[in-house]
Formats: structure tokens, sequence, C-alpha cells
């Protein structure tokens, strides 16, 4: 049972932190008027960058880790989702 912790974790920081993080960029959004600044166009790259990389990340995992143990499973297969969710949020100050 134990085994489970750190996926629930994962699952928990990332259902708080990706709401958090589309507030703060939705709110970024709506103030920064039109047309975006050049940091504005960096983050959107920056963000669309990172939710392709994440879910390759995982995707890769998932095809390529033969899932033994089902908790060590899920674990790695949620690591680069809950990385780039939880990294944003401290980064963009959600707390």
């Amino acid at each position: 049972m134990t085994g489970w912790v750190r996926p629930w974790v994962q699952a928990v920081e990332i259902a708080v932190s990706a709401p958090v993080v589309i507030g703060i960029r939705t709110v970024g959004m709506v103030r920064g008027g039109w047309p975006p600044s050049a940091k504005a166009r960096r983050e959107y790259s920056r963000m669309v960058r990172e939710k392709a990389e994440g879910f390759t990340r995982a995707a890769v995992v998932a095809v390529t880790t033969p899932p033994r143990d089902t908790a060590r499973f899920a674990a790695a297969v949620l690591a680069p989702v809950h990385q780039r969710v939880v990294a944003n949020r401290r980064r963009l100050g959600g707390w």
C-alpha cells in the first residue's frame, strides 16, 4: 500500500496545481491585450512546448515501461506531467 502514496500525491498536486496555472495564465492573457508582447509570446510558446514535451514523455514511459509494479508504473507515467505542472505553479507565483 505504501507504494501508492507517491502516485496519489502526484495526482493530487496535478489536480490542485493545474487550475492555478491555467488561471494565472488566463489572467495574464486577458491583461496582456493585443498584440501580445514579446515576453507574452515566449510564455505562450513555452506553454505549448511544455505540454507537448510532458505528455510525450509520459506516453513514452507508458509504452516502454513494463508494468510489473503498478504503483511504480503509475508514478513513472505521472512524473513528467507532475514535474511540469508543479514547476509552472511555482514559477508563475501560484503559491
